[in-house]
C-alpha cells in the first residue's frame, strides 16, 4: 500500500476506479484547501489521517454529509465504545 494514496478521510484512493484511470491524483495531489472539510481539518490538525485523530469520530463527520467514506453506523459505535481510547 502507498501511503500517499490514504485519503484523510480514510479511503485508499489506490483503489478507487477514478485514480485508477488517471482521473485524480490523490487527496493531496488533486484538491486544495477548501475542496474538503476533511482534509483541511486533518491538515491543520497535523495527523496523518481523520482516524489518527484524538477527537475521532468527531461530531462533524457523524452529523454532516460527505466529510467521510467510513460507515456511520460504525462511527456511531466507535463513538460510543471504549475502542478508540
Amino acid at each position: 500500500m502507498d501511503e500517499k494514496l490514504l485519503g484523510k478521510c480514510g479511503f485508499y484512493c489506490g483503489s478507487c476506479p477514478t485514480y485508477l484511470k488517471d482521473g485524480c491524483k490523490g487527496c493531496l495531489g488533486e484538491h486544495e484547501k477548501g475542496d474538503c472539510f476533511t482534509r483541511d481539518c486533518v491538515l491543520d490538525k497535523g495527523v496523518s489521517a481523520c482516524g489518527a485523530c484524538k477527537d475521532f469520530p468527531c461530531e462533524t463527520i457523524l452529523t454532516q454529509p460527505h466529510t467521510t467514506v467510513l460507515d456511520k453506523d460504525w462511527l456511531k459505535w466507535k463513538k460510543e465504545s471504549n475502542t478508540n481510547r
